[in-house]
């Protein structure tokens, strides 16, 4: 099929080797997975060095980049969906990943976050129908810009979806003791802990690791708890 009437963008997809784009998304969901456990960790105030990438993670991550692209192909391949294809699938995909953040936080969403939520889904809605436009001109400018703003939308959503879950989450693994910890996150084979005030719902960022073979962690039982969403006292 020849290359003529096809965007710089269309003949890069084209031409690309197999091996180059499967390596290509495979770093983008491993690198998407990191930034969505660097923006969970950050609200907690916990540094990056402690960030752990899971399978888990990597291949929500790699199965969103699918479908995101696959439709954008759609959108700049196929002339029925030039038209409205753009309208539709820069509401459709960000509710796709609002789906899939709901189904983490079992669909419950403080009233406090809610107007910060709305406005991040709108103004990612903006700027993917920005790609789609950009992603059909014939230059190769538009295509690099497009590309840019695809590449800055990852990252975006990547962080902003593990900060939504960290501000939003209300259940926890909480130690039955007299001075509760909740179990924050884990980092390799250990349990990453705070000591919890129930009764504010207050975190006090004094975090401790717990190794799970350590006599503490015989000692503490831990079952799962409604505490949340967790909040941090002023710095």
């Amino acid at each position: 099929m020849s290359d003529k009437g096809r965007s710089p963008l269309e003949k890069l997809i084209y031409r690309a080797p197999e091996g180059l784009l499967l390596a290509g998304i495979t770093g983008l969901g491993y690198f998407s997975a990191y930034m969505s456990d660097v923006g969970y960790k950050t609200y907690f105030g916990i540094p990056s060095m402690f960030v752990e990438i899971n399978l888990n993670s990597v291949v929500l991550s790699i199965c969103v980049m699918i479908f995101t692209l696959f439709i954008s192909y759609l959108c700049i391949s196929l002339p029925g969906f030039r038209r409205y294809g753009p309208h539709l699938f820069s509401v459709l995909i960000p509710t796709v990943i609002a789906l899939i953040i709901g189904m983490k936080l079992s669909y419950s969403l403080s009233r406090e976050n809610f107007g910060l939520i709305l406005f991040l889904f709108l103004l990612h809605a903006a700027f993917l129908f920005l790609f789609f436009h950009l992603a059909q001109k014939q230059r190769r400018m538009t295509n690099v810009a497009a590309v840019t703003i695809l590449s800055v939308l990852m990252i975006s959503v990547s962080y902003f979806s593990g900060s939504t879950i960290a501000k939003n989450q209300e259940y926890y693994l909480v130690s039955n003791s007299k001075d509760p910890l909740v179990v924050i996150d884990t980092y390799k084979d250990a349990l990453l802990v705070a000591p919890l005030d129930p009764g504010s719902r207050t975190l006090k960022p004094d975090y401790r690791f717990i190794h799970l073979e350590s006599d503490l962690n015989e000692k503490l039982h831990f079952s799962m708890k409604k505490v949340g969403p967790l909040i941090l006292p002023d710095p």
